[in-house]
């Protein structure tokens, strides 16, 4: 798995370059993506590499998979956000379903910021601050309580209130 930026462009559409630097630290892969929002790698180079990743201005999260003996580059199923100095100031609710995964929401001023662990994050935590949700209005507010009904109703349970770095440590 990788942590990706797009260099070019807050989308990730036609034309745009990123860089992505995978989770355990040691390869760096440098890309672009073409029309049809398929990610194309223009190369690898391992982590001790000079590569100019220049301004941060769109994260995602990519996966490597190997289909019929090829290796591709792809978008994973979720949305990520990058983990900011505010986000670990702050104290999320943690909710854990049966099977074992586990999902966290808080509240940064105006935004909502969640935190999940599952299978499809290969069991690390992931972090997104849903920038479509306004908390300062009652719809904003009411989507936040939708947001932890619908949790509630796929069988997650409010485990308490915990910190940030309480959280990653589950």
């Amino acid at each position: 798995m990788f942590e990706a930026f797009n260099i070019s462009s807050e989308h990730w559409d036609g034309k745009s370059s990123w860089a992505a630097v995978s989770l355990d630290g040691l390869f760096i892969i440098e890309g672009s993506v073409d029309g049809n929002r398929i990610l194309k790698v223009n190369g690898i180079v391992d982590s001790k590499s000079n590569v100019n990743i220049g301004l941060r201005k769109s994260y995602r999260h990519l996966i490597c998979e190997i289909v019929d003996g090829e290796k591709r580059i792809e978008f994973t199923q979720y949305r990520a956000s990058q983990v900011t100095a505010t986000h670990k100031k702050l104290n999320f609710m943690l909710y854990v379903h049966p099977t074992g995964k586990k999902w966290a929401i808080a509240e940064n001023h105006t935004k909502v910021v969640v935190m999940f662990k599952n299978d499809q994050t290969l069991g690390r935590w992931v972090l997104y601050e849903n920038n479509l949700i306004d908390l300062t209005s009652e719809a904003g507010i009411a989507e936040r309580i939708r947001v932890i009904n619908s949790k509630e109703g796929k069988g997650y349970n409010l485990d308490g209130l915990i910190n940030y770095s309480g959280v990653i440590k589950q």
